[in-house]
């Protein structure tokens, strides 16, 4: 199915690349989302949790960066653990494969679609409450939107989130400059420690998985290899970027409005609906944060499209080996997308996000499903980093800092971060969240021993390259 049956070849430029991490991650969402959750735990130290899980993920992303270097697949991190391990690590590809597949498609509905749908009911708190169940409606005109952005090709898509993106950027940091100007007496270094939260390790380390959440998405222009001109050039290019842009923008805006809203009432922070545009109308004005307000809508709404298109990608790639879905929902269409399976992941992700959202309430879906989804990309993160040692001793050009070092310290603070998800729990119903992913866990597991006794198609998962 590659070549000319298959996705076309070059198509996207390094910026292009750069546009599918951009978007995934979502940087004004995230201001919305996830400094509301984190602050909820840590209260004024939420730039020291910002900025460690940022340290983190940049050890992340130079594993990714170096692996970027070496492979360029739809399959991604299943193509990565089957080079690091080779036939040894069939069992890792197709986890890989199918734990990313369930970040991504959770990831799109529990960020992009619900995270959307909460945020409009923030906004117009009066028409959520005399119509509740509005978000339906908006969750299933989200996902048709996005699904048919994917479907109408990748190259126009990501010229949507690139532009977008770009600007949205630039407001986060022009704007967080302006915050810190009008707010410069208040300007304090107890924001970078733990002492709002009474020096607790515990709690600091809680709050870790929700932390690195915060960068999520800015490793995945790695399923868009395929595609990207030039790919073991630009997609590591891209990341190196995204490390370097996103890092400044996400923490430059957390930390002003910390120092905006006040270090010592950020606990109260948490309590409010939509604490960043209610900062942004107090400091810098109504028309301000009306900007701001339309910024994170479409930066929810750009992560829809790039998560949707790195789920659609991994799809891709298990159905061209006739992997979990029949060879036939591989067929690209005149647009050079996989349509079929556009469809389907559009069609399940209506699926996932409407469920979950009736059970729980749309926010709380959407933060459940994040944590559940934050497992597996840690884990991942853990095994491409061990696989980078055992890949560079083999070709005999280990690099002991780059290859060894840095991927250890980065799988000992994932061990300690994935702990912390489960111990001590987070308050119910989000500590289910773990259960989900280790059921998942458990068909991950019986449906790679089926394969693995029935057919010989499971040979080839993670194999295809560039």
């Amino acid at each position: 199915m590659a070549g000319e049956q298959g996705l076309r070849r070059g198509v996207l430029t390094l910026w292009d690349a750069f546009a599918q991490g951009l978007g995934t991650n979502g940087p004004a969402a995230v201001t919305a989302l996830f400094f509301v959750s984190l602050a909820g735990i840590v209260g004024g130290s939420l730039p020291l949790v910002v900025t460690l899980s940022f340290l983190i993920y940049l050890g992340m992303t130079l594993i990714t960066y170096e692996w970027s270097k070496e492979v360029a697949s739809a399959y991604s991190w299943a193509a990565y653990h089957r080079k690091a391990f080779n036939r040894a690590g069939r069992f890792l590809s197709f986890y890989a494969g199918t734990t990313y597949y369930y970040y991504y498609l959770l990831g799109y509905t529990g960020f992009a679609v619900l995270g959307l749908s909460s945020f409009l009911y923030v906004i117009f708190p009066g028409v959520a409450k005399a119509y509740p169940w509005l978000w339906i409606p908006i969750t299933l005109a989200v996902i048709a939107e996005t699904s048919a952005l994917n479907y109408l090709g990748i190259k126009p898509s990501m010229r949507y989130v690139l532009y977008t993106g770009l600007a949205e950027i630039a407001f986060l940091i022009g704007t967080s400059i302006a915050l810190l100007v009008v707010n410069h007496s208040s300007i304090s270094p107890v924001a970078f420690t733990a002492q709002p939260i009474g020096n607790s390790a515990t709690t600091l380390l809680v709050a870790m998985v929700l932390g690195i959440a915060t960068f999520g998405g800015l490793n995945t222009v790695v399923p868009v290899a395929e595609e990207t001109r030039n790919p073991k050039k630009n997609v590591p290019l891209a990341l190196a970027l995204l490390a370097t842009i996103l890092g400044l923008a996400i923490i430059l805006n957390c930390y002003s409005q910390t120092i905006s809203y006040g270090i010592a009432d950020m606990f109260n922070y948490a309590g409010l609906s939509d604490p960043g545009i209610i900062i942004y109308a107090k400091f810098l004005g109504p028309a301000v944060a009306a900007v701001f307000a339309v910024f994170i809508v479409n930066s929810f709404n750009s992560s829809g499209v790039s998560f949707e298109t790195a789920a659609v990608r991994t799809s891709y790639a298990f159905a061209r080996d006739g992997i979990l879905f029949p060879q036939w929902m591989a067929r690209v269409n005149r647009h050079g997308a996989p349509g079929r399976m556009v469809i389907f992941n559009g069609a399940l992700a209506a699926v996932i996000a409407i469920v979950s959202g009736i059970v729980l309430g749309p926010l709380t879906a959407g933060v459940f499903l994040i944590i559940s989804n934050s497992i597996f990309s840690l884990s991942n993160h853990a095994i491409a980093g061990i696989g980078l040692t055992a890949y560079h001793r083999r070709k005999g050009d280990l690099r002991a800092l780059v290859h060894t070092v840095i991927p250890v310290l980065v799988a000992a603070a994932i061990a300690v971060a994935i702990f912390y998800t489960v111990y001590p729990a987070p308050p119910a119903p989000l500590n289910y969240s773990a259960w989900i992913a280790g059921i998942y866990l458990a068909a991950i597991v019986i449906t790679y021993l089926a394969y693995r006794n029935r057919s010989t198609a499971i040979e080839r998962v993670g194999e295809f390259s560039l």
